[in-house]
């Protein structure tokens, strides 16, 4: 704050303001809304190149491509999905000058796209220096103003550096995302049902990186019908990187509609060499599967452990699991 403090009083020579005196700058709501960096789960990835989901095309076997790397990138891929469109949607109607902007709050819109059927309206209010709450409500184009609906909402704590500055992109804090009333929404994607928590943080450059995503009466991707609920932690180090997500689906053979619980939790190093340990159990097992397989460098299996009879196995714990030679399995 000493930094800030002298600036403003030399800008006093020049009869000019400073800070929150000038009034209020938009750019400071702006700091108070997430980007996609805070809220991005990364996948174990080579040569420091993300990955993306290539569906179902893992192969299991030593040598193989490693059917559960493929399904670590896989959950990254719903966790990125869930809030791509909202970020790319709020970092769009933000790049505008706000409509209205007061001392503690500033409102983007009413507005719409020229081709677009939805108008849409964002409030950002700003509670302390850092502290930020904020609101996208939407409603069909031909309809008045009191059909507003809060489509998605949250609220960020800024990282302040050691100036009492903010710092744009760095910071915790939580969205929601309710896909149920985004269904009156004209153009409302008919695959997205229920709803999201995410929760956050990114305090600095080189911080540990954490995402928790509650997902919540979404779409059951092997059985559009119905919905199913599914959580996801996610932490990222200076040494790799973690990833935890539990839920509930009909996984046993013959298919009898009883939901069993998966719970899968991967980790690696930063060369992309992973392990992840599976726990299915509940539902119409009579016991627990416990299921672990490791991947090398380039994704290729390196190692395999079924408790099920015949016990398919390969490979050794302690050379092939890049140092993770323990499995660990997820606690939610």
């Amino acid at each position: 704050m000493l930094r800030k403090s002298l600036l403003c009083a030399a800008s006093l020579l020049f009869a000019s303001g400073c800070g929150d005196d000038a009034g209020p700058s938009e750019d400071t709501f702006r700091d108070g809304l997430p980007t996609k960096e805070m809220t991005q789960v990364k996948a174990p990835k080579e040569n420091g190149q993300g990955l993306t989901s290539s569906g179902p095309s893992a192969m299991a076997g030593q040598g193989q491509k490693s059917e559960y790397y493929q399904a670590t990138v896989d959950a990254t891929v719903t966790v990125n999905g869930g809030t791509l469109w909202v970020l790319n949607l709020i970092e769009q109607i933000a790049k505008y000058p706000p409509t209205t902007l007061e001392e503690n709050k500033a409102v983007w819109g009413p507005h719409t796209d020229a081709l677009s059927p939805t108008t849409w309206r964002l409030t950002v209010t700003k509670s302390g220096d850092a502290s930020f709450s904020w609101v996208l409500d939407g409603k069909a184009k031909a309809d008045a103003d009191s059909a507003f609906k809060a489509v998605l909402s949250g609220s960020q704590t800024v990282t302040v550096d050691a100036n009492g500055e903010r710092q744009r992109g760095f910071g915790s804090g939580e969205l929601h995302i309710d896909w149920d009333v985004a269904h009156s929404l004209p153009d409302a994607d008919p695959k997205h049902v229920g709803t999201a928590e995410i929760r956050y943080s990114r305090l600095n450059a080189t911080a540990e990186t954490t995402v928790e995503a509650d997902f919540r009466q979404v779409r059951d991707e092997k059985n559009p019908e119905k919905r199913t609920d599914a959580d996801y932690r996610f932490k990222a180090t200076a040494t790799g990187g973690e990833l935890e997500y539990a839920f509930r689906q009909d996984v046993d053979s013959p298919v009898d509609g009883t939901l069993e619980k998966v719970g899968i939790k991967s980790r690696w190093t930063l060369t992309g060499a992973g392990r992840a340990d599976v726990k299915v159990s509940g539902g119409s097992l009579g016991f627990e599967v416990l299921y672990s397989e490791c991947w090398d460098p380039n994704f290729l299996s390196t190692y395999l452990e079924l408790n099920l009879e015949p016990n398919p196995r390969y490979g050794e714990e302690q050379t092939s699991c890049g140092g993770f030679t323990t499995a660990v399995y997820s606690s939610l």
